[in-house]
């Protein structure tokens, strides 16, 4: 095995470290050894093998090869370095929400959404969307207002940033710590190579996900205040020019950098390759990954493994948007059609009680009457 890389924790590092551990929830006592393998430490990492070839070079911080069927790692550079994952983290959003979220509901727009830097697919205040296109828009521009209305959709940024842990704690994502639904920096938020790769396996075993990673274009309709259709096509270059791609996520942001999730498959068998931290070329260096990961399969000893989830999801909900607006359009309609919020007509519970009172008002007239006829009967002397 070869191991590259310092092995002391200079003064600087020492700080990172410390940080990070103020920002990360701690770990159960089974995290306390590294995830996936005690041989995944710090500098590149691998098991070479005659006629296979060194590994890419490159100025990335951080990445992995993996096969993605059975979890074995084939190579990594610093896989559990800690780094902004930039957008990347969007497949921890679809991750947590795909399965909360009905894909055929609808989502009113509001101001909050737009107030969001970077790319954006234009969703505009007080109109709808069907959620089936936020989740276009996310996947293939990486629009960030789509992030933040899908997130509104499911309650709220705080329950989806819970649900977002919730997950990446479930399938072992231990390095990862989500503050925003759209992968935009945020003080605290990171992730690692490793952990993409964990996010993106366990999400690429939905059909709805591994859909929306491969849609190459989509006409995105009330883009803006001109409320114009937007056609919008995907990030991830390599779905058009490498034989066998199936997404998954492109990212960038000044603190990540270039940040990358990509799988492909060949003659039955598929590579899932992660980077971060990459000051540039990444579609050149993804396609050396994925190369070599096809390349060395099979061959070469695995230096890890991708770990599988701890427990099946639980605790699903809401499944429709969690919308003020829809929630209070709802409540409106469901007055001025005589539904009670229990889901009875107001008419089956306003006539007993109407009936109740009749009753009462009754028995009290009749008690009237016999006391002023008692008042106003003589008295024997």
């Amino acid at each position: 095995m070869v191991i590259c890389g310092k092995s002391t924790l200079t003064g600087l590092a020492l700080t990172v470290l410390v940080g990070s551990l103020l920002t990360t929830p701690a770990l159960p006592a089974h995290a306390a050894d590294v995830i996936g393998g005690s041989a995944l430490g710090t500098g590149i990492i691998v098991n070479s093998v005659p006629g296979i070839g060194a590994l890419p070079a490159t100025e990335a911080d951080s990445y992995l090869i993996a096969d993605l069927d059975t979890g074995e790692i084939l190579a990594a550079k610093n896989p559990h370095k800690k780094l902004p994952p930039a957008s990347t983290l969007k497949t921890l959003t679809a991750l947590a929400l795909l399965p909360r979220l009905d894909k055929s509901a609808k989502y009113i727009g509001q101001l909050s959404d737009t107030q969001v830097d970077g790319t954006k697919a234009g969703i505009y205040p007080g109109r709808p969307y069907s959620i089936d296109s936020l989740w276009h828009a996310l996947f293939l521009l990486s629009a960030n207002d789509s992030g933040m209305a899908l997130a509104h959709s499911a309650g709220g940024l705080t329950k989806t940033l819970a649900y977002m842990q919730s997950e990446a704690n479930r399938i072992q994502a231990f390095d990862t710590v989500p503050r925003s639904p759209h992968g935009l920096d945020r003080p605290g938020q990171v992730s690692s190579a490793y952990d993409l790769a964990l996010i993106s396996r366990e999400a690429l075993k939905r059909e709805d996900f591994r859909r929306y990673a491969a849609t190459t274009k989509y006409n995105f309709l009330g883009s803006g205040k001109g409320n114009k259709p937007l056609p919008i096509y995907n990030q991830n270059k390599l779905l058009t020019t490498y034989s066998g791609t199936i997404g998954v996520k492109t990212g960038y942001t000044t603190q990540g950098k270039n940040t990358y999730v990509g799988a492909a498959t060949r003659n039955g068998h598929t590579i899932i390759i992660t980077m971060m931290h990459l000051p540039y070329g990444r579609d050149s260096l993804a396609v050396k990954l994925l190369n070599w990961g096809f390349k060395a399969r099979g061959k070469v000893t695995p230096i890890g493994v991708l770990v599988e989830p701890l427990e099946a999801a639980a605790n699903l909900a809401p499944k429709a948007p969690a919308n003020a607006k829809l929630a209070k359009a709802e409540k409106v309609v469901t007055q001025s059609s005589g539904i009670s919020p229990s889901g009875l007509p107001i008419k089956l519970i306003l006539i007993p009680i109407l009936l109740v009172v009749l009753l009462r008002l009754r028995v009290r007239i009749k008690m009237w009457k016999r006391a002023r006829y008692r008042r106003m009967k003589p008295t024997a002397s």
